[in-house]
């Protein structure tokens, strides 16, 4: 029985590791789809999404002149996605990718040829920042994306931590860059 114990002591030991793991991050590159997708939750949890390229503007005085002088802080383009309340829920570093795909066909009556129908998508890729948040506002995950592996799923690489709502950490992983 003891030798029993000694095999399967390190598989329970193991077990509170793997869920420790932090969260698996669903991300749809289409808006538009992740809108829909948002519609259709019960409970419904997330109202809207934006792509937006933010800017913050800040004056600050010279002290040698005392004129006023304006500082621009540029943000990477990013997707913006709301809870229902209307509060951040998360906010992801994105490039755009635009592409083309085959939409169906037609006969083009003139010469009687087929003629493929194409329709140009573009395609939210996550990469660079990525900000998780409560609904009281407080940081929730933080991390960084890298596109998507080999599994279709978000690449996370580099430090990822993750805080409780009163704002202790309370799970940190790293991930290969």
């Amino acid at each position: 029985m003891m030798a029993m114990m000694r095999a399967f002591l390190p598989l329970l030991l193991m077990i509170p590791a793997i869920g420790l793991r932090a969260q698996d991050i669903r991300f749809n590159p289409d808006p538009q789809a992740a809108e829909r997708a948002y519609a259709t939750e019960v409970p419904r949890l997330f109202g809207h999404c934006t792509d937006s390229l933010r800017s913050d503007t800040v004056y600050t005085e010279d002290l040698a002149s005392g004129a006023l002088e304006m500082q621009v802080q540029n943000y990477p383009f990013a997707r913006y996605e709301y809870h229902v309340d209307g509060s951040l829920y998360r906010r992801i570093d994105i490039v755009q990718v635009e592409d083309t795909r085959e939409v169906g066909w037609k006969r083009d009556l003139a010469t009687g040829d087929t003629i493929g129908m194409l329709e140009m998508v573009v395609q939210d890729i996550p990469k660079g920042a990525y900000h998780e948040f409560f609904p009281n506002g407080n940081i929730r995950i933080m991390g960084r994306l890298d596109g998507f592996n080999n599994y279709g799923t978000v690449k996370k690489v580099g430090e990822w931590r993750e805080w409780d709502e009163e704002g202790k950490v309370i799970r940190r992983e790293e991930y290969p860059e």
